[in-house]
């Protein structure tokens, strides 16, 4: 992909590189916007046949209306950036390029990523069911719990990967705002994952009977010995299993 948008950018027989180019894209089931392209070739994009893209990637900082394409059968997407858009909330310009309704796999790949606008992505987006991200700020997390607490009742997200440390207090905020998860991933702060495990196979612990997975990243092996302790606990669900595969903590029950 990259070489041909790099040939696009400087070749000198545009028209020929070019289609080739869209016959790639049209043979594959994900598609990347790259902006850097010029209007002429944006426009040409847009006229080829795109019912066949799953997963549709944004990998820029602006959306532009002459370069906003419809995918109506993608399921999947990926935003690199906090994107700008010129005039529409990024919500109205996602459901030009996507139909928000029939995705079941959102992934955002950024810290800059305003919290409040992926609860609005998620009110449009009642049929997902997998959420990737690198960052959840507690602060803005119990702020929507609060303000916005009807919407994500009803979210359907079932799992659920992040990439920043979590706390308890986060791990608890993050089960009350998504109430159906099922699988979990995220890093953890270290003094503190005996107690998040207690939490999360508590008997007692009625909000957490949907999930059942738990991959905790990027921790020591010696954290098993430490657990030891933990898992004698009679407080605790008896049928679990826990493995340990390259730095990463695989609990499930």
């Amino acid at each position: 992909m990259e070489y041909f948008i790099q040939q696009i950018r400087t070749g000198k027989n545009r028209r020929i590189i070019f289609r080739h180019f869209i016959f790639f894209c049209s043979r594959r089931k994900d598609y990347t916007f790259y902006w850097e392209m010029d209007r002429q070739i944006c426009s040409q994009v847009q006229e080829t046949n795109l019912n066949s893209v799953k997963h549709v990637r944004i990998y820029s900082k602006r959306i532009t209306d002459s370069c906003v394409n419809y995918f109506p059968n993608a399921t999947e997407l990926t935003i690199k950036n906090n994107f700008k858009t010129s005039d529409d909330s990024i919500s109205t310009t996602l459901n030009r390029i996507i139909p928000l309704t029939q995705l079941t796999k959102l992934v955002i790949e950024g810290y800059d990523f305003p919290f409040e606008e992926i609860v609005k992505l998620l009110y449009f987006t009642s049929n997902l069911h997998t959420l990737k991200l690198d960052l959840l700020s507690l602060n803005e997390i119990n702020l929507n719990l609060r303000d916005k607490n009807d919407i994500f009742q009803h979210v359907s997200i079932k799992n659920l990967e992040l990439h920043d440390n979590c706390t308890l207090q986060k791990i608890q905020s993050i089960i009350n705002l998504f109430p159906q998860l099922e699988y979990l991933k995220t890093r953890m702060n270290r003094r503190e994952i005996g107690q998040i495990i207690q939490y999360l196979l508590s008997k007692m612990n009625y909000k957490t009977h949907h999930l059942f997975f738990l991959r905790i990243s990027e921790i020591p092996k010696t954290c098993l010995q430490e657990l030891n302790q933990v898992f004698t606990s009679t407080d605790l669900l008896d049928d679990y299993s826990i493995k340990f595969i390259n730095r990463d903590l695989y609990l499930w029950w």
